[in-house]
């Protein structure tokens, strides 16, 4: 009998287990590499996740702990936090882009005993922090690039971490969750040094549950993943959300490359932050400053047209908007959203020239209808 995004889950561990028997050869993430997107099913997300899981259990990782994930977005990131949480520890994932002191304070605070880092240049930074963060006795890193001749007993390869597991019982770790048990340590945006709050496999739950009654994400949809794991409206509204409702997520080649994997890809759910648009219609006013003179005028044309109604808000579409969709990777796009910073007035008017509304997802209210009391506190608490 097939499972379907309604059935009750303990645990995003214990929902890709049973996603796996129910759809094991549906693609669920997707990564470009070498110019090529290569798909990973269901099946494959589920073994990755059980490798990662019963080699931390095979460390005595358990319910209590906290490991860290400091790394930009790939799927790796997926594996490891999902192995994390379903061994009984809990995820804490920490920005790239953040400073030492900053990095310094997340991992001590949270109490991280070991660390999952993308690549050199992150385990550089770490290997820096060892003295302050005495807690932290294990670094693993998923991209061993310029690493051949490294050496250091607590640094190990993601492979190596693997092949390291034992016989653990991963199926009893995953169905020993409880509700109540912490999940995940998330800190607030930005620099600082605010503390961490706890959220429990219950709490993601019941988020991901109200943030899926509220966005019409449907199976196979496609996103761009491009907001890091650290990022609340990643963790929450992006990933947890789009296995929840089984949208393939398309994890692009870097930061560099996210327009261009924008524009191969032509997803139909954008969610990302509000540089993203600035950054999309400063690129498009850049373009336009360089065309010619008539393609200036009927693109200006077209833009003022379009929040007309009408036969020629119509024919706007038609013989330009549509191309300008099409060149930016909007063009199958039926739902875009942000959380954090509101989009600037340029772009949100420039995006709604295009027939793209733009939602914000970490306010009280989306869509129709109020979010409950329990998951408003949840999300103040998340946001803050």
């Amino acid at each position: 009998m097939e499972l379907t995004m309604d059935q009750p889950h303990t645990s995003f561990a214990a929902l890709v287990s049973q996603r796996a028997q129910a759809h094991g050869d549906e693609t669920i993430l997707r990564t470009k590499n070498r110019g090529i997107w290569k798909a990973a099913t269901w099946t494959y997300l589920a073994e990755q996740v059980q490798a990662i899981g019963t080699a931390l259990l095979a460390a005595d990782f358990a319910r209590g702990d906290v490991v860290a994930i400091l790394s930009e977005s790939r799927p790796e990131v997926v594996y490891a936090d999902l192995a994390i949480m379903g061994c009984g520890a809990a995820s804490v994932a920490i920005d790239p882009d953040d400073d030492l002191d900053r990095v310094s304070h997340l991992l001590s605070s949270s109490g991280s005993r070991l660390a999952f880092v993308e690549n050199e240049e992150q385990l550089d930074k770490l290997l820096g922090l060892r003295d302050r963060c005495p807690a932290l006795s294990r670094i693993v890193v998923f991209d061993m690039k310029g690493l051949r001749d490294f050496a250091d007993a607590s640094c190990v390869s993601l492979s190596a971490f693997i092949e390291s597991g034992g016989s653990a019982d991963w199926a009893l770790a995953v169905r020993s969750i409880d509700a109540d048990q912490p999940a995940v340590v998330q800190f607030p945006r930005g620099e600082g040094f605010g503390m961490g709050r706890t959220l429990t496999h219950g709490d993601l739950m019941h988020m991901v549950g109200a943030a899926r009654d509220r966005l019409p994400i449907r199976p196979h949809d496609e996103r761009l993943a491009v907001l890091r794991l650290s990022d609340i409206t990643e963790r929450i509204w992006g990933l947890y959300l789009s296995l929840e409702t089984r949208c393939i997520s398309n994890y692009p080649e870097g930061p560099d490359t996210v327009i261009e994997n924008l524009q191969e890809l032509q997803p139909t759910i954008l969610g990302v932050d509000a540089a993203v648009w600035d950054h999309l219609q400063m690129l498009a006013a850049t373009r336009t400053k360089s065309a010619v003179a008539m393609q200036r005028l009927v693109y200006g044309w077209a833009l003022r047209t379009a929040r007309l109604t009408g036969p020629r808000a119509r024919l706007a579409d038609l013989f330009v908007l549509r191309a300008v969709r099409r060149e930016f990777g909007l063009n199958k796009l039926r739902l875009a959203y942000v959380g954090g910073a509101s989009v600037g007035s340029t772009a949100l008017d420039w995006a709604r020239s295009l027939g793209i509304a733009i939602q914000r997802v970490d306010e009280p209210s989306v869509g129709s209808g109020q979010l409950d009391e329990r998951y408003q506190a949840l999300m103040q608490n998340a946001y803050a």
